[in-house]
């Protein structure tokens, strides 16, 4: 094997290896993105807290709404920029089969998000001081002049969004089950017809084959 032709493989073999850890990251992205509602509640269970600390740590807590997620942007680095916030927790919708190509790269996209921080004046803060401002970050970034899309959503809580994603996952498996025997219905409908035809033809045939006979 030519030197050239070495020199080739091995830069394949790296663009290959590249997009591989890129898909990982994608998919431990969406994982670590998922709400369990059974993990939320093993969580508050499981936790030390004493019933009035939980409650004071939930009044406590605000939660901010972020209505356009810059393409590109991924879960850690979300909440890399909100640091500094006391972010505790975020929830990123994804676009289902929505893959957008950065940097050569694929990476999934979201619609929109929902943001919770340990503290609601920090929520407060981090959109008085970040709403309508550029993101920043590195001129490599591609969304650094994308500007934030903030809203802090007063007297909503954690529980509420997952009350809500309960609510539509309840609604859609209940969409599902009826269009699942609405389509049953259909095919029954097409095979019994189908039947009485086949039935109906093999009796007009049997009719015709005998006044050939006589």
């Amino acid at each position: 094997m030519s030197e050239k032709k070495a020199k080739e493989k091995r830069e394949k073999d790296k663009h290959k290896s590249e997009e591989e850890d890129e898909e990982q990251s994608n998919e431990e992205n969406n994982n670590n993105n998922e709400i369990d509602i059974n993990e939320e509640e093993d969580n508050i269970q499981g936790n030390d807290l004493t019933v009035e600390e939980l409650k004071e740590k939930i009044r406590r807590s605000g939660v901010l709404y972020m209505s356009r997620v810059p393409i590109g942007m991924k879960i850690s680095e979300l909440r890399k920029l909100l640091e500094d916030y006391g972010i505790e927790r975020c929830y990123l919708v994804p676009l289902k089969k929505k893959m957008e190509i950065i940097n050569g790269k694929k990476v999934q996209a979201y619609k929109e998000g929902w943001i919770e921080f340990n503290d609601k004046i920090y929520a407060k803060l981090a959109e008085y001081q970040l709403n309508g401002k550029p993101i920043g970050g590195s001129r490599k970034c591609p969304y650094r002049d994308e500007l934030w899309n903030l809203k802090y959503l007063h007297k909503f809580k954690w529980n509420d969004l997952i009350e809500n994603i309960t609510m539509e996952k309840k609604i859609q498996e209940k969409k599902l089950k009826i269009e699942i025997a609405q389509s049953k219905r259909e095919n029954d409908f097409i095979v019994k017809n189908y039947e009485k035809s086949k039935k109906f033809l093999n009796k007009k045939k049997n009719i015709e084959n005998e006044k050939g006979e006589n």
